[in-house]
């Protein structure tokens, strides 16, 4: 079978194998395999007549839910480019890139509504009705398939390619990682616009199902996870969150088999504390928008070795990953230096981006801004992007070392790290953190913690006390939005 067609030969074998087995779960709907396929075919036909043509864009604007997922599917079915649009981004972010992609057609949510309806060619997604017989069509492995614009936490987002080939060697990739069955059930918790969005067709394909919480709460997503999902993808905040939240009534989650957390890396005190909480199912996937997912991975069995946790895993599939200097020289084991990868899931550009594009992919290899070293046995650990490392008296240190020794302080609930300008030492170390509500903390006692993991020179000069750190639409903190924060806030704001 080649990736030219597996997309929808993949999706149709799932539907075929149990056609009356549950898809889609979740307190308000329950949806078979058939009756999904019903509303797919539905909208499907829908865009075949309204576009004849394939490789129609297609920009997708809708929160979590059953009808979000049967347009994404219908978009990628009938032949068309699926454009993720977040509404958490908010409606200046996604005009931007509705401006840069420059869609045929907008779908919406009612979530959505305020904002979309301003939007050119924009129509409710409960709008359409079937319009006749729908055929899928296969694309080639080149044809893009989607248009993923990145999280923009170091810069301006940039609009990535990706291709069927792209996407299906991501499911090749999960399907190795998971093994996924029809026994699987699958949380959708995390945001479907943008990784979440990877497990939609393997898991449809094997037979399993969706589940999607009645909200996005701490309390709706412990319940469904104990209500018998087998696999759950979210951001690390997200698992803090649960594990605040489970102090209070206990629930059994026997059947979960991977709580995958990516988009962040995790303290290993935080992968312990998640482990005695919701057992050993731990897992981390390490990917980029730009190769979507699957770099690298590290499975719960993995996840309980000391001499691991820390790691993002060893390469995914058909994923060659590898470590070089800044003059493209691959590091021996130990050395650290930029990530770069290789493979089918690299994207095929940026779109109207020829100079970013050479940047980023050089021979085929993706140099991910990453800087991290593999050990002996090929598992990669990251310490953190070059764009972050700040150079404080002749030392370099990545602001992920100093959060990590913050993440191990009792009461310390999340941090970020930064450089500020200084006469002295080039770049002054600064910590902004977030405490629990009823810690009493001093701050010398946090910055002696810290001094004593990790010494001197990676101690913060100044904290920062915050109720919340500021994060972009897929829960990424942005370092750069915090700096001028506590800019506007001046000396009266800072700590120390």
């Amino acid at each position: 079978m080649s990736r030219s067609t597996s997309l929808v030969v993949r999706y149709l074998a799932g539907l075929e194998r149990q056609p009356d087995a549950p898809a889609v779960q979740g307190p308000e709907q329950a949806l078979s395999h058939e009756q999904l396929w019903s509303r797919v075919s539905a909208m499907g036909s829908m865009l075949q007549a309204e576009f004849p043509l394939v490789g129609a864009r297609i920009a997708l604007c809708a929160k979590n839910h059953v009808n979000h997922l049967s347009a994404y599917l219908a978009i990628l079915l009938a032949g068309h480019v699926w454009v993720p649009l977040n509404p958490l981004n908010g409606r200046v972010i996604n005009e931007s890139i509705i401006g840069r992609v420059r869609p045929d057609r907008i779908l919406f949510d009612r979530d959505c509504a305020t904002d979309a309806v301003s939007w050119p060619g924009a129509v409710l997604l409960d709008g359409y009705a079937d319009n006749g017989i729908f055929e899928p069509r296969t694309r080639a492995e080149s044809d893009v398939a989607a248009i993923k614009f990145t999280g923009g936490s170091t810069g301006e987002p940039k609009g990535v390619l990706q291709t069927h080939g792209n996407m299906v060697a991501a499911i090749e990739n999960l399907n190795a990682f998971y093994s996924f069955s029809a026994s699987d059930c699958n949380l959708v918790v995390a945001p479907m616009t943008h990784g979440s969005s990877h497990y939609l067709l393997p898991v449809l394909a094997a037979g399993g199902r969706h589940y999607f919480p009645s909200g996005p709460g701490a309390g709706e997503v412990l319940d469904a996870l104990a209500d018998g999902c087998t696999i759950a993808f979210m951001p690390p905040t997200l698992i803090y969150k649960l594990l605040r939240e489970a102090s209070g009534p206990s629930r059994d989650f026997k059947s979960l088999r991977h709580l995958t957390y990516s988009a962040a890396a995790m303290p290993p005190e935080r992968i312990e504390a998640a482990q005695a909480v919701f057992g050993s199912c731990l897992s981390t996937l390490y990917g980029l928008t730009e190769a979507p997912l699957t770099i690298t991975g590290l499975g719960p069995r993995e996840m309980i070795d000391p001499e691991l946790i820390g790691s993002v895993g060893r390469p995914c599939g058909s994923s060659e990953v590898e470590v070089v200097d800044g003059h493209g020289a691959v590091l021996p084991a130990g050395q650290v230096g930029e990530v770069r990868v290789k493979g089918p899931i690299v994207m095929a550009a940026y779109l109207d981006d020829t100079e970013h594009t050479q940047r980023a992919v050089r021979s085929g290899w993706l140099h991910t801004g990453d800087h991290g070293f593999l050990d002996d046995a090929g598992y990669l650990k990251l310490v953190g992007r070059a764009s972050e490392m700040i150079i404080s008296g002749g030392f370099n240190v990545f602001p992920a070392e100093v959060e990590n020794a913050l993440a191990a302080i009792p009461g310390v609930i999340e941090s970020c790290v930064f450089g500020v300008p200084d006469e002295y030492w080039g770049e002054r170390i600064e910590a902004a953190v977030v405490l629990s509500v009823d810690d009493a903390l001093e701050d010398h006692a946090i910055l002696d913690a810290v001094r004593e993991a990790i010494g001197p020179v990676r101690t913060p000069k100044r904290l920062h006390r915050l109720a919340a750190l500021p994060r972009n639409a897929v829960g990424k903190v942005v370092r750069a939005d915090l700096v001028a924060q506590l800019s506007e806030t001046g000396p009266a704001g800072l700590k120390g």
